[in-house]
């Protein structure tokens, strides 16, 4: 288990093909096999589900993705997944 987020956002197709470039360039840290990434990020009909298996920071290693969206001034919100499921 890991810190779980939804980053919510209504994104057209080609901010979603461009944040879907920008996490396939994020850097892969080699890890042993069936181990967890640090950063699981995945595009979803809302914005962005995230999962940081060792900080509680949604952003954290995402930076570019970050500036994207602050550069193409795309609202949004961060939710604490675990506070949604209750």
């Amino acid at each position: 288990m890991g810190f779980e987020f939804r980053i919510m956002a209504s994104l057209a197709q080609e901010q979603r093909q461009h944040i879907a470039q920008l996490i396939a360039a994020l850097p892969q840290v080699p890890r042993a096999p069936g181990a967890m990434p640090d950063t699981d990020v995945r595009l979803t009909d809302t914005g962005l589900y995230v999962c940081q298996y060792l900080r509680p920071e949604p952003w954290h290693g995402l930076e570019a993705v970050r500036d994207y969206f602050k550069a193409a001034t795309i609202a949004h919100s961060v939710h604490d997944a675990e506070d949604e499921a209750m």
